[in-house]
């Protein structure tokens, strides 16, 4: 009893000593930029797990053992380590070194940038964010060097084409893989909130991308969504943008209807006198025929001749219309962005909670994007040892889309662009021009039944409003996780991830309008699922405090399923009621499923020694269900090394003034087997004859198709000085592809004219350039610049033939991809006003008029669709709390065909359809010196004939995005308790500066041009608030 007694009495003691020996520590946390409070700083008590954060003023207050340390610490700025005491004012500056060790995502797990190998660019969330777009691939374009990201189309709601690097195949996919929060991604990048965006790493090379395979052949690019953070408070942000969208490049400047008609009573009067008549007579049966040509007179009953024998406009003569059809078929777009989203967490969990709304109006009428998202991440620590975590995200969009980017008279932006001012928008009064309306007061549309050609009977102004066209998503994303910690270093964790996607289309042609007056309805629904399970151990160990190794191993299996079906009904009984049961007759009905499998298994080890030498070596082995039996696996690997220089004892004396410089290699092969989903099966096809069913053999079976392979070369160097003010990246890249799918040419008594096969090799090489710096860095005043180029060739080792042609392309071994071969244009004989082109005659070069005379051989090398150097440059200047911010994108060198401006620019009679300007510098005896030839009716050949006439400077400039934000005082916040308040000003391609007026001159990379929807510029303003 008595010592029981005893020990209760010690205990007792000593509690009430620990007690008393307890202090409290209070202060303020603030940067030493601006001396505003640092919301959310950690505090935490050296050498325990207890600790708090800062609250909205920056202070903290905690109870800390006598003596104790405190270290103070946030992201992106320097760690403090100081003595607990009472009303500390801790000032944080920034951690310029940390952003030299900034984490990276590479696959399967996170690197230091300074032990990482490979080539790789970031794009932080907030750049991403600041762009008004619908789909995060045409936020990239002038971010990363080596990535090129083409918006084919201004659309909303429409991916970018992103290349990386070049092209590594012809005939299989050229796209990256995308991975979003570390699995990869089967879904539509519009699908994803660019709010939630955290960061954008793209990898380029083997040593960064080896691990994820024969997906991987094209690069990768990985999306990290935003996280909350242990131990802070809640934080709820609101972000609100509403502006207006227009076309980023006004359309091509084109003839005035007076311009018009004189040019057509031109180009017949020619006619007549080739054909034999007279001037005089020529000159009169054009003006008596001028008006009859174009099926109307803007001028009115009362000049029924409105040009007279001289070609002028008679006296007194002037238009009583000029309708623009331009701004008939585009409407005063709208663009809305709204976002709220909360983060926090506890000491063992953190979550992040995110809805958007995104309403992006097209520039043409009904053309549009609709996206509703939500998303949750959450992560929880169940034991010291154990993490689980969850992210869900879903989407639903309605994308509005006419019909666009070819050649179809219902082509909304070929419409808007064809048709003349003088052909009225609405019926009008011969006589005065005025509008006639129809017994309910309303304007009639004109639908031009007198028209020439082939939009006689259309008006898309109002025919395009009765029709329907949408396509509707759904994605569903679930991501969960377990990971374990069973010792020191070692880690397990398993991922499972399931994506699925369902795109339903619906296509209504009114009865009614237009010139397919029976109407038709069209529905079709594609449905993807796409699961992805992972087995994943890393081990991480310092020896000897030299020796640093990381071993990682792993297991992989995806499994991707897609069915379809879609179906067409014509002869609508019903107009204005969508659904194909209002139409009798069944046009077609269709549907079928397929699936891909993909097992993996991969493996990852890294050394570095005294952090100067750093090593790493991966190798992945895929089994694809697309390929025979005997060929399903493939092996794939990659090994890097680094030198950090700067760490050497000979760089010493540098160091003063230099705070990095990094020697880097890497060479590896990645494999890609995108090459479809039966590659090398024999596949049959049903049909009909006679009323008969039918089975037929439509391909022949490949068992010895296998992987297209590229062999990755990479060697870099890194830098920095002047306390990482100014840093830097050069590095040479090289990518061989071998095995590349060709089809190859079969006798005529197999049945078949080909087959595919492995045959093709192919190179890229080129060398990228970063540079970034801070030139001005005081209290008040920060400006930072950044620029990145990209410049490579692509080179045909191998094909399957001597000469292979791709349109107006030619491919030789020796060549590239993007070589034009083209007519040479030899300008316009000045004595007669014809045009001309060059041929080889024995060799001597000789010029003719006669189009139809010239060979395959008379083409030449006429330059590269493949711009010389792309890239880009931004601009962030901060004064206090207003912040100016620009990126900017740019090409140099490179030709465009530009197909629009050939229609534009015909010569061979007017037809009805609009023409550019530069056709009043047409060839006439009185202006001989001239490009443009005489205009004659009726001589189409003038100008469908190809030639390097059409080929355009692609060099170009724009201002993609730029931002004028101002951040609210503290001061002002505090009694309203607000974190931050930014109120801003947004503008999305802003400025394009290029060589000819009309063009956009972000185009695919083959360089043709033709009719598509242009890019948008959206100007709108924005608040963002921090609760």
């Amino acid at each position: 009893m008595e010592k029981r007694l005893m020990m209760f009495l010690a205990g007792l003691f000593l509690s009430i000593g620990m007690a008393l020996a307890q202090t409290q520590a209070t202060g303020t946390v603030t940067a030493a930029e601006d001396g505003a409070p640092i919301i959310g700083a950690s505090i935490k008590v050296v050498g325990t797990k207890t600790g708090t954060v800062t609250d909205i003023n920056g202070n903290f207050k905690m109870d800390v053992p006598a003596n104790a340390k405190l270290e103070v610490s946030y992201i992106g700025m320097t760690t403090k380590t100081i003595k607990a005491g009472k009303n500390l004012n801790i000032v944080l500056g920034a951690d310029e070194r940390s952003l030299e060790e900034i984490v990276i995502s590479v696959p399967y797990g996170t690197r230091k940038k300074a032990s990482f190998t490979g080539s790789a660019g970031i794009v932080g969330g907030e750049k991403i964010s600041s762009s008004q777009v619908s789909s995060v691939s045409k936020a990239l374009q002038g971010t990363v060097a080596g990535l090129q990201s083409f918006s084919t189309s201004g659309q909303p709601g429409e991916d970018a084409s992103v290349y990386i690097r070049g092209v590594g195949s012809v005939n299989a996919s050229t796209t990256p893989l995308y991975v979003v929060d570390g699995i990869p991604y089967d879904g539509k990048l519009a699908n994803i909130n660019s709010q939630d965006i955290a960061s954008v790493t793209v990898l380029k090379d083997a040593a960064a991308a080896s691990l994820y395979g024969s997906r991987a052949a094209n690069g990768v690019i990985m999306i990290t969504t935003k996280q909350g953070q242990a131990g802070a408070a809640p934080s709820i942000e609101l972000t609100a943008k509403y502006g207006f969208s227009s076309r980023a490049v006004a359309d091509y400047d084109q003839l005035s209807t007076d311009d018009y008609f004189k040019l057509q009573w031109e180009g017949m009067r020619n006619r007549y006198i080739n054909n034999g008549k007279t001037e005089a007579e020529a000159a009169t049966l054009a003006s008596a025929n001028t008006v009859k040509a174009l099926g109307i007179n803007p001028y009115g009953t009362a000049y029924p001749q409105p040009i007279d024998q001289n070609g002028n406009l008679v006296a007194g003569a002037h238009t009583l219309w000029d309708d623009s059809w331009e701004d008939a078929m585009t409407q005063n777009a709208h663009y809305t962005d709204l976002s709220a989203r909360v983060s926090g967490g506890s000491k063992t969990s953190k979550y992040y909670i995110s809805l958007g709304y995104l309403d992006d109006q097209g520039a043409y009428i009904c053309s549009g994007f609709k996206r509703y998202n939500v998303r949750t991440n959450l992560t929880s620590d169940l034991k010291s040892w154990l993490q689980v975590g969850m992210n869900l995200s879903a989407s639903h969009s309605i994308q509005s889309y006419p019909k666009q980017n070819d050649t179809r008279t219902d082509n909304v932006v070929l419409f808007a662009r064809q048709l003349p001012s003088f052909y009225p928008v609405y019926e009008r009064d011969p006589e005065t021009g005025a509008y006639l309306y129809d017994n309910n007061g309303n304007k009639i549309y004109d639908y031009g039944n007198y028209r020439s050609g082939s939009y006689a009977g259309m008006n898309l102004a109002q025919s395009m409003l009765y029709d329907k066209h949408d396509r509707k998503r759904d994605a569903v994303t679930a991501q969960g996780f377990v990971l374990v910690k069973p010792m020191e270093g070692l880690t397990y964790k398993m991922t499972m991830n399931l994506d699925y996607n369902s795109l339903f289309t619906h296509d209504y042609t009114n009865p009614t309008y237009g010139k397919r007056p029976i109407g038709s309805s069209a529905k079709g629904n594609t449905r993807t699922t796409g699961f992805t399970i992972n087995n994943v151990v890393n081990y991480q160990h310092t020896f000897a405090e030299k020796h640093d190794i990381t071993l990682m191993a792993g297991q992989e299996y995806y499994e991707y399923n897609t069915s379809n079906f879609s179906g067409e009904r014509s002869n609508v009984i019903a107009d204005g009621y969508y659904e194909p049961d209002v139409a009798s007759t069944l046009v077609d009905f269709g549907g079928n499923a397929d699936q891909y499998k993909l097992l993996s298994f991969f493996g990852n080890a890294e050394y570095s020694y005294m952090k100067k030498y750093y090593a790493s070596v991966s190798l992945r082995s895929d089994g694809s269900s697309r390929f025979h039996p005997d060929h399903r696996w493939g092996t794939f690997w990659s090994f890097g090394g680094s030198w950090r220089i700067i760490n050497e004892k000979f760089m010493e004396p540098a160091t003063k003034w230099l705070n990095n410089l990094t020697l880097r290699a890497s060479y590896g092969a990645q494999g890609n087997d995108n090459v479809g989903y039966y590659a090398y099966q024999a596949l049959y096809s049903i049909g009909k004859f006679d009323g008969e069913a039918t089975l037929h053999a439509s391909r022949l079976a490949t068992p010895n198709l296998t992987w297209e392979t590229n062999l990755n070369t990479n060697i870099g160097v890194d830098f920095s000085m002047f306390g990482d003010r100014l840093t830097g990246t050069v590095e040479y890249f090289e990518r061989a592809s071998k095995d590349l799918l060709f089809s190859r040419s079969l006798v005529p008594s197999s049945g078949f004219s080909s087959i595919d096969d492995n045959i093709g090799k192919l190179k890229n090489y080129g060398w990228e350039f970063t540079l970034s710096g801070t030139p001005i860095h005081t209290k008040d005043w920060m400006w930072k610049l950044s620029v990145n180029a990209t410049t490579y060739k692509n080179e045909i080792v191998q094909l399957p033939t001597e000469v292979m042609w791709s349109g107006s392309k030619k491919w030789v071994k020796g060549g590239s991809l993007y070589d034009y071969y083209l007519y040479e244009w030899a300008g316009v004989n000045p004595d007669n006003g014809n045009p001309q082109w060059y041929y080889y005659d024995n060799g001597e070069k000789k010029v003719t008029e006669d189009y139809s005379s010239l060979t395959s051989d008379d083409k030449v090398k006429s330059g590269s669709s493949l711009p010389d150097v792309t890239g880009g440059f931004s601009t962030d200047i901060s004064w206090k709390g207003l912040t100016l911010s620009a990126l900017f994108s740019y090409a140099i060198g490179g030709k465009l065909y530009n197909n629009d401006y050939t229609d534009l620019m015909g010569v061979g009679g007017l037809n009805g359809s609009s023409k550019s300007v530069e056709l009043i510098n047409r060839w006439t005896p009185e202006n001989r010196n001239t490009n443009v030839p005489k205009i004659v009716d009726q001589q189409t050949s003038y100008f469908t004939y190809s030639s390097t006439r059409w080929l355009v400077d692609r060099s170009y400039l724009r201002l993609k995005t730029v931002t004028l934000n101002y951040s609210l005082p503290h001061s002002l916040l505090q009694p309203l308790t607000l974190k931050d308040v930014n109120v801003f000003i947004q503008a999305e391609n802003l400025l394009t500066f290029s060589h000819q007026q009309g063009l956009d001159p972000e185009q695919p990379l083959n360089g043709t041009v033709s009719y598509r929807y242009p890019a948008m510029k959206t100007i709108s303003f924005g608040i963002n608030v921090k609760l």
